[in-house]
């Protein structure tokens, strides 16, 4: 297992340079060499987001009150926990609630073996987990006998084989 610390992630324009994305991972090269990536951003002002013609996306409000997503002129509210999914190159302007917040995304090209994020409460056991990453504060889990506490936002990469255990805190796999 390896602990990525979210405050080790160097800070990436997003492709509109509106704001900035901090990667977790990917199968390929960015900017555009990728089936899937996962990634993490700040979002501190109202703002459109980044078109992506080809690809299925999953926001998750990680940390803060959250936002209104309007998508292609339909309003969807964002709150903590919660996972909207979206197209790619849907037209969509994120309307902060009541502050800053960040988020947690999930993005995969049409084609590609369908992988979404999963929420899982403390005491959830989940299995064939790649990625676990901790949303909304402090998480521990354990995972092959080993306790790991992670910080917000914090990812934590396992064996598919493993079997992931939430002991405190809210965790998105992947």
């Amino acid at each position: 297992m390896i602990v990525q610390r979210a405050s080790n992630r160097a800070a990436v324009p997003w492709r509109n340079g509106l704001g900035v994305q901090y990667e977790i991972a990917c199968d390929g090269s960015l900017p555009d060499d990728w089936t899937w990536r996962l990634s993490t951003a700040d979002i501190t002002q109202d703002v459109p987001f980044s078109s992506f013609p080809g690809v299925t996306r999953e926001f998750c409000v990680a940390d803060g009150n959250g936002v209104v997503l309007n998508i292609n002129g339909v309003d969807h509210r964002c709150e903590p926990g919660s996972v909207t999914t979206f197209r790619g190159d849907d037209v969509v302007f994120a309307t902060l609630i009541d502050g800053p917040m960040r988020a947690l995304n999930l993005m995969v090209r049409d084609g590609a073996k369908h992988r979404s994020l999963q929420l899982n409460p403390a005491d959830a056991v989940v299995t064939d987990v790649s990625v676990a990453i901790a949303i909304g504060s402090t998480s521990i889990v354990v995972s092959d006998g080993d306790e790991t506490e992670m910080q917000m936002l914090d990812a934590l990469f396992t064996n598919l084989q493993n079997t992931l255990r939430v002991l405190k805190g809210i965790v998105a796999t992947f």
